[in-house]
């Protein structure tokens, strides 16, 4: 395929071309209270070429190879008729030439429909327990082979094996609905989603649980935030305000995300690597024909860098990070997130609880939303701390602030990093759900308001 791509470019005289080719082969399969909902294939193939020349820049997606010339003519001619509206360059880069793929023990492909349907079914029992009004298990793998090729000479092969699934579980009295769920997604084979029986065991004691559970009262607090929790702050509140076509035009956040500015204490690293092997934000080279990078966003309390596209990072006269990404062939790529979580701290988990004393221990996201620098989000369940020791379950807790606020009003970080590789994905564009990582260690933060029921 790279030398039918590379014949594309034969002949081409732009300033820059680009060719990305996508085959995809998978399965689905959903399954709820109500029995088998869906079995499918999926079974995709198609690329698209990118022309900048003479400062104009175009895109155009094509089905097949046997329509690749047509989509690089149409693009090349719609780049010239962009040229006289506006000039744009993108950054260059060295050529690359490499081949990369995922690891798996067990090849999805290799797996009998019937066993992932047996399997699934398998979770399915557990969840129809008693007291579970409704659940769903969601099963999806696939192989995902991608070629890039451009002008400056990048030959670049990666092969993905994917495979994920995610329960979720409804517990119900009267009025009162409370909903568990958990969700597992790598770059690996079958072997990931087998023997998770345990784990959707306790998906179903947690959604019962949460029946019980105390109605936290609403105020401030001093919380310690789960690794899971902290990694949908990392993304969510922090993560898409370093996303450089987000910044770039608005005056206001240019001022606002400026490069040596003190956004945190000392010991606070938040970073996005797409050089994670396994997980679902692993990126070795973006859809730019970019590598991976480890790039600190706040290194030491302080704003280090941001992501970038081959156009923003010109436009900005900043360094490329490998953040041009694209969820399939039909899309050009935008800056997008890979994995992105804050880095190891160097307190014992233990220590954190015992620094906490009294407080809340807050676990999992279930929802939110961000405003530029305003967050709100809904965790999934927390625990009382009295202490230092976690006591009562509870729930409805809702985490509310300023990001940069809240930044500075951390106390601890653990030394617990963990990933988070789920089945979820990121939204932008249009494009969702781009699989992406998220995580971090344990975290104390002080003075942290919390919504809830009153305290009259």
């Amino acid at each position: 395929m790279i030398d039918v791509l590379n014949k594309g470019l034969e002949g081409l005289r732009v300033d820059f071309c680009d060719l990305r080719f996508e085959e995809l082969h998978g399965t689905s399969i959903v399954i709820s209270n109500e029995g088998i909902e869906e079995v499918a294939y999926k079974d995709t193939n198609g690329g698209i070429v990118r022309v900048l020349d003479k400062g104009g820049m175009a895109f155009s997606s094509f089905n097949s190879v046997d329509s690749m010339k047509n989509a690089i003519t149409s693009a090349h001619k719609s780049a010239k008729l962009l040229s006289t509206k506006s000039k744009i360059d993108i950054t260059r880069f060295e050529p690359i030439k490499t081949k990369v793929s995922t690891k798996y023990e067990i090849d999805p492909s290799s797996v009998d429909l019937e066993e992932k349907v047996k399997l699934c079914q398998e979770y399915m029992s557990i969840l129809k327990s008693e007291g579970i009004q409704s659940a769903r298990v969601r099963y999806l793998d696939y192989k995902k082979k991608k070629y890039y090729v451009n002008s400056e000479g990048s030959e670049i092969e990666m092969e993905f094996t994917y495979s994920g699934i995610s329960f979720v579980a409804y517990a119900v009295d009267g009025s009162n609905v409370q909903r568990a769920a958990e969700s597992i997604a790598l770059y690996r084979g079958f072997e990931a989603v087998s023997n998770l029986h345990s784990k959707v065991e306790e998906v179903v004691k947690r959604a019962i649980d949460l029946l019980s559970a105390e109605q936290i009262v609403g105020g401030k607090y001093n919380v310690i935030i789960d690794p899971k929790l902290t990694g949908v702050f990392a993304h969510e509140a922090f993560g898409h305000l370093s996303e450089a076509d987000h910044i770039y035009g608005n005056q206001k956040l240019m001022e606002t995300m400026k490069i040596g500015r003190k956004f945190g204490v000392e010991r606070l690293n938040i970073v996005d690597d797409g050089n994670i092997d396994g997980v679902v934000g692993y990126t070795p080279y973006d859809d730019e024909g970019i590598p991976a990078q480890r790039t600190y966003l706040i290194k030491d309390g302080i704003l280090n860098a941001r992501l970038h596209s081959r156009l923003t990072s010109n436009v900005m006269n900043e360094p490329l990070s490998g953040n041009a990404r694209a969820i399939t062939y039909e899309f050009p790529p935008l800056v997008r997130m890979t994995n992105t979580f804050v880095d190891n701290g160097d307190t014992p988990v233990e220590e954190l609880f015992e620094k906490l004393g009294n407080g809340i221990y807050v676990v999992d996201f279930l929802g939110g939303q961000t405003n530029l620098e305003m967050f709100t989000f809904s965790a999934a369940y927390g625990y009382k701390v009295e202490n230092g020791k976690v006591t009562k379950l509870l729930r409805d807790i809702t985490l509310t602030g300023n990001v940069f606020e809240t930044l500075s009003n951390i106390v601890a970080i653990g030394n617990d990093l963990k990933i988070n590789s789920t089945m979820g994905g990121c939204g932008k564009g249009g494009q969702s759900p781009l699989p992406v990582g998220d995580g971090g260690p344990h975290i104390l933060v002080r003075d942290v308001l919390i919504g809830g029921k009153s305290g009259q």
